[in-house]
């Protein structure tokens, strides 16, 4: 060999050598390197819906230290087992990622409460893992903020105080907004510009339809505040970059709202995600202007088994027909949720998934059957749609490598049955960042380190 290429060779062994022994320094001195691939717990033998449009079939998932660690089938997956993993044989069962509650009101079931650990025990039990309690005062923030310092949510709590606190919390700097602390965070505040259609107090564009229970003739209620209060507490909320929640269900209050966005010069570049809660009987053309704002519709459709025949004596079958429209607000690309059932108790996440699907009322009408979404549109409404909504896009919403493992097992897949046989799905587990929240009595799972069977 010519002295001139073996003098080169020996420069190249040498410097390969030098950086094999600066990677196995660096290896050494990184604690905080993870130094074993076993998961902590794998999942098989399942139907997993990670609602990533990225992932194909997916059958079995790892989780470890709270997050995702792999997806796909069995053999792939079962490679990061190790001595220490608890393999779960979910038996044909189904995986989705944790559900969002939008508009629990989770301070007032405490209240009635008065056992934090039953009042989040009826949220887990409806596969819920991230719950939101909205409009609280001052001191159902503070209590919240010291159950969350002794350790005592197992759920993640997004609390969204009333506009009326917002130039207290706002300014003080005691809070840091968008930030968990022991599970509690504080993402931006509420307030309401209209009532319901129950008590004719939805803000309506149009009048009600003439019937014995009008306050008056041609009555379109009226909003609860004046424009130019609305208008300053959402410049206040702007100018502390905070988001609004702001509870509007007729097209009124939500043309309100718009006008207040344009005057704010809002759109959706900057990224604001301000939620307009209920947005129930909005125009399409309202969705356009969501879309062109940034705005993000949090709907409802479980009214619609409730009130649907009485929104039609009110309002009219057409009205009736075009409420709650997230199917028109997907196609316009609006990330709409479906989330904000109203009221202090902890919602039937399955009958509103039941709801989105189907439009049916109590007495068995079909509401705007051309707004009816798959079953696969409407999970991705109450779980990847809300994750957006608060922010948390990054974490949650999906059952993907690197995310939160926030999960919940389902006693059938909701995307191959019959959709009138949604709400009878029972939720059998809810896992919180990779540990069992909640378990139903009749689930069943293997012992430690069991391999899985054939």
């Amino acid at each position: 060999m010519p002295t001139t290429m073996l003098k080169e060779l020996k420069r190249y062994v040498a410097a390969a050598s030098l950086l094999a022994l600066v990677a196995l320094v660096a290896l050494v001195a990184c604690d905080s390197m993870d130094d074993t691939p076993d998961a902590d717990t794998i999942y098989f033998n399942g139907n997993i819906l990670t609602l990533s449009p990225h992932s194909q079939k997916v059958t079995a998932i790892a989780f470890k230290n709270g997050k995702v660690q792999a997806i796909g089938t069995r053999i792939g997956v079962m490679r990061h087992q190790g001595d220490i993993t608890e393999v779960i044989d979910l038996d044909g069962q189904t995986m989705i990622p944790g559900f969002f509650a939008g508009n629990s009101q989770f301070s007032q079931l405490l209240e009635q409460t008065g056992n934090i650990e039953q009042t989040l025990a009826a949220y887990a039990s409806q596969g819920i893992t991230t719950l939101v309690d909205i409009g609280i005062d001052r001191k159902a923030l503070e209590a919240l903020l010291n159950q969350a310092n002794a350790n005592k949510l197992t759920l993640d709590i997004i609390a969204i105080p009333s506009a009326s606190e917002l130039e207290a919390l706002a300014g003080s700097g005691q809070i840091k907004f968008g930030q968990y602390n022991n599970r509690l965070k504080v993402a931006g505040f509420s307030l309401a510009l209209d009532g319901s259609t129950n008590d004719y107090s939805a803000w309506m564009a149009y009048p009600y339809q003439e019937n014995p229970g009008l306050p008056e003739p041609n009555w379109r209620s009226e909003p609860l505040m004046p424009f130019s209060q609305f208008h300053a507490l959402f410049q206040q909320a702007v100018e502390y970059e905070h988001q609004l929640f702001i509870h509007a269900m007729g097209d009124a209050a939500i043309d309100a709202i718009i006008q207040a966005s344009y005057d704010l010069k809002i759109n959706a570049g900057q990224d604001q995600r301000h939620v307009v809660v209920m947005s129930r009987f909005m125009r399409n053309s309202q969705i356009q202007q969501y879309a062109k704002l940034g705005l993000i519709g949090c709907f409802d459709t479980s009214n619609i088994y409730q009130d649907g025949e009485d929104d039609v004596d009110k309002l009219g079958l057409s009205r009736a027909n075009g409420q709650s429209p997230l199917k028109q607000a997907l196609e316009d690309d609006l990330p709409a949720s479906n989330i904000c059932l109203p009221g202090p108790n902890a919602f039937n996440t399955t009958f509103v998934l039941w709801s989105a699907v189907n439009r049916v009322t109590k007495e068995g009408e079909i509401i705007g059957s051309g707004l009816r979404l798959s079953a696969l549109e409407a999970l991705t409404t109450m779980i990847k749609h809300a994750a957006f909504q608060f922010f948390e896009d990054e974490t949650k919403g999906e059952l993907v490598p690197g995310k939160l493992a926030d999960a919940v097992i389902l006693s059938e897949n909701p995307m191959a049955i019959a959709p009138g046989l949604i709400r009878d799905i029972k939720v059998v587990e809810t896992i919180k960042q990779g540990k069992t929240i909640y378990r139903r009595p009749s689930a069943s799972k293997t012992q430690k380190g069991d391999p899985p069977s054939n």
